[in-house]
């Protein structure tokens, strides 16, 4: 990692609104996981994270190339995570839609067709040969 002005720093975490023993919290609570285990753990706090864009692409002036590297691959899961719940959200609005109201309420009962009662009205011969 780049050389960070620590003052730099700071004033970015307050701008944002950023708990420092928090992240210190959070970053010690992560100590010997493996990579993988990390990138998951990212891609699951960042996809609710409102301004990620913002504090990331100020964050990555202080990373070495292969550091930016590695985030921008991050990213991109994060971003691909938030489609896929996206999408996801959206096929079961379309499933719940298209059900009948039957198999929301019940889904093990056979799905019964609803049928409407017409009641059959004798025309009358008067009212067609009556003028008024």
């Amino acid at each position: 990692m780049k050389k960070v002005d620590p003052k730099t720093l700071e004033k970015f975490a307050k701008e944002k609104n950023i708990d420092k023993n928090k992240v210190e919290k959070i970053a010690e609570s992560y100590k010997g996981k493996s990579e993988d285990e990390l990138i998951d753990e990212l891609v699951k706090i960042g996809k609710n994270l409102k301004g990620k864009d913002e504090i990331v692409s100020k964050f990555k002036n202080f990373l070495e190339p292969e550091q930016q590297k590695k985030l921008d691959s991050i990213m991109t899961k994060i971003n691909n995570a938030e489609v896929e719940e996206k999408v996801k959200k959206n096929s079961k609005k379309t499933k719940n839609i298209n059900k009948p109201e039957n198999d929301k309420e019940s889904p093990s009962m056979s799905p019964k067709k609803k049928v409407k009662k017409v009641k059959k009205v004798k025309k009358s011969s008067h009212h067609r040969d009556d003028p008024n």
